[in-house]
């Protein structure tokens, strides 16, 4: 009988694993990917889903065709670890032999009252595009506010500027300048694009409870017509019902240095909702479904696991089309070279996993 292997999500993950499995699988192994999507969506650049700056076949890439992977287009809603079975919201049941979850992140809303009742989203495409419909039809001159001044707030203004120069468009930040995590100098550049282009950044801000129409702070009350949250991501709440596992503050799945879960090596955590030393992102994504791919490899020749440690390679962002900031190996960049260069990744990255 073939080795099945599920593969729960399709993301920047999923595809980099199914990227170093396909051309080297064994004959008698099977893939199946389960995914509510057709096709697999590029997160990242779901900001500008938001302001209308992309269409859905610029963020979404198709899964790749071959003899031995078949794709499901439907939601893992339980597991029974013990059978090795998946339960399906739409069709049969799964049984596996080998389990690798990439199911990525959802929002976290800090138990703020009316957060996830009053908040868009930007967490799934079908979110991020019921989040620009909303935006993108506001009459002209209304308020949007946008919680959170991490990197996917801050391309969500800039873009957002450029598609729609009418609206009044507030930041909320904790923080005393945008983009906690990057350098100062940076941070400040960033801080004085927003000022030029009419961006309002509110920094100190604790928001305790959103409304419909209006969130409350400490200092009062702030009024807006729409409200975009990006202050926060947990790990997809489907990972809490694998029996036997711990869990990191944000609910991201232990794994051990290969990926496993300690209590069940049959299962493989990668992505978002792996338990990791560095922040999520799509590089450590890209990382995790490569080198589980390769994990997998080799223990289906019985062959020695080498141990790889993840490396970042840096971050870019963008202010609209024009402009952009990043660090590259330790060096601060902003203008139209980091902006070229975020470009010239996503491209490299359609290419990469459109060859598989």
């Amino acid at each position: 009988m073939a080795h099945r292997v599920v593969l729960i999500g399709g993301g920047y993950a999923g595809m980099y694993f199914l990227r170093t499995t396909l051309d080297a699988l064994p004959s008698d192994v099977q893939i199946t990917l389960v995914d509510r999507l057709p096709k697999s969506p590029l997160k990242t650049e779901f900001y500008s889903i938001a302001a209308g700056t992309s269409s859905l076949k610029e963020v979404t890439l198709p899964f790749p065709a071959h003899p031995q992977l078949t794709v499901v287009y439907d939601e893992v809603i339980g597991i029974d670890q013990e059978k090795k079975q998946l339960k399906l919201r739409e069709t049969e049941d799964l049984i596996y032999d080998t389990l690798v979850v990439a199911l990525g992140c959802v929002d976290r809303f800090h138990n703020i009252p009316g957060a996830e009742e009053h908040s868009l989203s930007l967490q799934s495409l079908k979110r991020a595009q019921i989040t620009g419909h909303e935006i993108l039809t506001l009459d002209a001159y209304r308020s949007v506010v946008l919680i959170g001044a991490g990197l996917t707030g801050v391309e969500l203004a800039a873009e957002l500027r450029e598609t729609r120069h009418d609206l009044n468009i507030t930041l909320i930040d904790r923080n005393e300048l945008v983009l906690n995590g990057f350098s100062t100098k940076l941070r400040q550049y960033v801080e004085n694009w927003m000022t030029e282009h009419e961006i309002e950044v509110l920094h100190g801000i604790k928001t305790q409870a959103i409304f419909s129409d209006h969130l409350e702070h400490a200092e009062g009350e702030l009024p807006f017509d729409k409200l975009v949250w990006t202050a926060g991501i947990q790990a997809n709440p489907f990972v809490q019902l694998i029996q036997g596992a711990e869990f990191d503050s944000i609910g991201r799945i232990v794994v051990d240095e290969w990926q496993r879960v300690p209590s069940d090596p049959a299962i493989f955590a990668i992505g978002d909702c792996a338990a990791s030393d560095h922040p999520p992102t799509a590089q450590l994504a890209e990382f995790h479904g490569e080198y589980v791919g390769e994990v997998l490899l080799a223990q289906w020749r019985n062959q020695p696991i080498g141990k790889r440690t993840f490396a970042p390679k840096g971050m870019l962002g963008s202010l609209g089309r024009g402009s952009g900031f990043g660090t590259l190996k330790g060096v601060d960049m902003s203008g139209k070279i980091p902006r070229m260069l975020k470009s010239g990744v996503l491209w490299s990255y359609k290419k990469h996993v459109e060859t598989t």
